[in-house]
């Protein structure tokens, strides 16, 4: 009777290791079908010839495009794999984006393109800075007759903190252009952070900004791109 009982386990446990067996052998088949039926090529993306890239380092691309308003002009971020700038002696980089906001991580420059004319110019003559982000300023952005009355930028073009390279431990300058990308003036250098960038009621920008351990509050002219009033923010319980 126990030989029996015996022989009954040692038959059920040959099977449990055979069905075992066969579960993983059938899925061990069915992964190598699914692998000659469902691999696809992998393409890797080409990298543009659009910028130096001596080292090999950039592999540049080209991002998102998004319109500039309601206006014939796109604007399309040059990206680079590197998030970060090589300090370099540099001269003038230039001669002469509240609406929904594009954040590039990487990009090093920006094209901008004429949708009807098809003209196109960058807005640096170089590689050397980060833009931190992009936004066309759009009163009434829902509407179809609204007014697009430039773009503002945020970009890292100086090593603010001596470590021979420009990345995003560095201070921020804040500047704008016109809807092609010409008139390109920087407005604030060597701020932290803007806290908010909107138009008011009479077309001009305005802009919280913190740097160090102040907080300002300015208004700017987009004609001119002067600023008409800045001053600190008080504190609480100054009369």
């Amino acid at each position: 009777m126990k030989t029996d009982r015996f022989f009954k386990w040692i038959w059920n446990f040959n099977g449990l290791v055979l069905f075992i067996g066969i579960v993983i052998g059938t899925l061990f088949i069915s992964y190598q079908i699914a692998l000659v039926f469902f691999k696809g090529d992998v393409v890797e993306q080409p990298t543009l010839n659009l910028a130096q890239d001596d080292k090999k380092e950039e592999k540049w691309s080209l991002g998102y495009p998004r319109k500039v308003g309601n206006t014939d002009f796109h604007f399309i971020p040059l990206e680079s794999e590197k998030l970060s700038v090589e300090k370099k002696e540099r001269g003038r980089m230039y001669e002469n984006f509240s609406g929904g906001s594009y954040t590039p991580t990487r990009s090093k420059n920006v094209l901008l393109i004429n949708g009807n004319t098809n003209q196109a110019a960058w807005l640096f003559d170089s590689i050397e800075q980060l833009i931190i982000d992009i936004k066309p300023l759009v009163n009434n952005k829902f509407n179809k007759n609204s007014i697009t009355r430039g773009i503002s930028y945020e970009v890292i073009n100086s090593d603010t903190n001596k470590d021979s390279k420009l990345d995003y431990t560095d201070k921020r300058t804040f500047a704008l252009s016109k809807v092609d990308g010409s008139g390109y003036t920087e407005i604030i250098s060597g701020y932290n952070r803007i806290v908010e960038s909107s138009l008011n009621s009479e077309g001009n920008l305005f802009v919280v900004f913190i740097n160090n351990n102040e907080v300002y509050s300015m208004v700017i002219d987009l004609l001119t791109f002067k600023v008409v009033n800045k001053s600190s923010l008080p504190k609480v319980g100054d009369s």
